[in-house]
């Protein structure tokens, strides 16, 4: 007897419609084994699960679709996109380039194609994607975005990327969306003032949104004008969490840490899972004085280094140089991505997971044990490693030459973050703190600065594991050689 699908999608559309991902994934889960199964039962499922981050496990779906439709360009489209969110740049390309051919033209299809094409360094390519995407709509934000990125990080040209999305900042006058992308990009490549400057019609015009990126752009300038723009935005959208969680960091960079901290306490009792606000409120502690601050003790526990691929010094020493090169290979650029804490370095585009090399996959396996190790014996969160295990979110390899840096930074929705280093210049032997990995000096704004609070000096073929909401950064280096890591980030499965 074949199941009623028409009741089952009613169900699960209630169930999404309603913010329910899980419960309409459970009510279509039988769909990509069932024959009978319709179109639409396999694209509500394939949808739910990649909103649910399940990538891998909506391909098999839409690659049903796609045999199902075969002259459809959105089923290719569809496949497209879950392939490239999956780290397969390769497949996404060809999926993209068949839509094309099937008729689709959709800019979407463009920005799938471009960003497959960036991952696997084909940088002029990728931009013709770009701009074929701007081509078939002018106003397409995703794509001025991406294409600003690309040129800014092949080269840090800042007038050759200006010139390119200048319809971006004609846009950015008459739609507050292209202002907000436009000051995002402002502030990543010609600084937080004009940043702030670009965002000013807007925020007089009463937008909270404007007013929250003003507040962002001043951090950098002044904590009095970011805590003014702050203020602004609770007063427009006084039950807006944003707005009050920029108000109570404001208020910490301003000097005036014991007026955030019973907010801060307030806002983790609604959202436990925010690793900023944690940061911030352990900030505020430590500026108060309140026995609660983290300690060296605290830091001992919650930083820990492991060794990793214990074989023999000459095998060790061949596999970490090959690693290097294999990850030397994800590095085109010459400039930072946009929104990372990198400064003056390269980061990959491609998650190293999905690079295929043999030397690299070795990496990731040798992390499976320490992982392992460190949550069950730091149980981050106070999460037993028996309610679950844990998933890698995310992953990406890093390489900084003399002058680079990671901004003091922290990752607001993970639990475990790393670094795993492959390769570190001469200078992190010197005696001093040159390329090191810190904790606690947190960046908070330009007039705000706290002292460091503990450092663990890098050494290849070690993997460094804590907590998300700790404040992390590099203490620059100079003179000759690279910094290369892997970095990631760890979810309870």
């Amino acid at each position: 007897m074949s199941r009623d699908w028409t009741s089952t999608l009613v169900r699960a559309r209630s169930a999404q419609d309603g913010g329910d991902l899980a419960l309409a994934a459970r009510l279509l889960a039988d769909a990509g084994g069932d024959p009978t199964a319709p179109d639409d039962a396999l694209r509500l499922l394939s949808g739910v699960l990649r909103a649910q981050g399940r990538h891998a496990e909506a391909l098999p779906l839409l690659e049903t679709l796609t045999r199902r439709r075969p002259t459809s360009a959105v089923a290719e489209h569809n496949l497209a996109a879950a392939l490239g969110d999956c780290g397969r740049a390769g497949d996404s390309e060809q999926a993209a380039e068949r839509a094309l051919t099937k008729g689709g033209a959709a800019p979407e299809t463009w920005l799938v194609l471009g960003r497959a094409r960036t991952s696997q360094g084909k940088l002029a390519q990728a931009e013709d994607a770009f701009r074929q995407a701007l081509a078939q709509r002018p106003d397409f934000l995703p794509a001025y975005r991406d294409l600003a990125q690309l040129l800014w990080m092949q080269d840090g040209d800042l007038t050759r990327m200006t010139q390119a999305v200048a319809p971006l900042a004609a846009l950015a006058g008459v739609r507050e969306d292209a202002a907000l992308l436009y000051a995002t990009i402002l502030r990543d490549t010609a600084g937080d003032g004009a940043a702030l400057q670009s965002l000013a019609a807007w925020v007089e015009r009463g937008s909270v949104e404007a007013a929250l990126a003003a507040a962002a752009a001043a951090s950098g300038l002044d904590p009095r004008l970011a805590l003014q723009h702050a203020q602004r935005a609770q007063a427009q959208a006084p039950h807006d969490q944003r707005a009050r969680l920029a108000v109570l960091t404001a208020l910490i960079a301003a000097g005036r840490a014991e007026l955030a901290t019973a907010g801060l306490e307030d806002h983790l009792r609604r959202d436990p899972g925010d690793q900023h606000a944690r940061a911030l409120l352990l900030t505020a502690w430590r500026l108060v004085d309140d026995p609660r601050a983290l300690t060296t003790e605290d830091y001992a526990r919650l930083v820990r280094t492991y060794r990793l691929a214990e074989d023999d010094a000459a095998d060790r020493g061949a596999w970490l140089a090959r690693t290097a090169a294999a990850l030397r290979r994800l590095h085109p650029f010459r400039s930072h991505p946009f929104q990372q804490s990198i400064q003056h370095g390269a980061q990959s585009m491609i998650d190293p997971r999905a690079a295929g090399d043999p030397d690299i996959d070795r990496l990731f396996e040798a992390l499976r044990a320490p992982i392992d190790a460190y949550i069950a014996d730091v149980r981050p969160g106070g999460l037993a490693p028996t309610a679950g295990g844990w998933s890698m979110s995310g992953a990406w390899s890093v390489k900084l030459k003399a002058g680079g840096l990671h901004t003091d930074h922290v990752h607001p929705r993970a639990w475990v973050s790393s670094a795993a280093y492959i390769e570190t210049p001469p200078t992190v032997e010197a005696g001093g703190h040159e390329g090191w990995l810190r904790f606690g000096a947190a960046r908070i704004g330009a007039a705000f600065a706290l002292p460091a609070q503990h450092w663990v000096r890098p050494e290849p073929g070690t993997l460094v594991l804590f907590p998300s909401y700790l404040w992390h950064g590099t203490e620059p280096f100079s003179g000759s050689g690279e910094r290369l890591t892997v970095a990631f980030d760890l979810q309870p499965a």
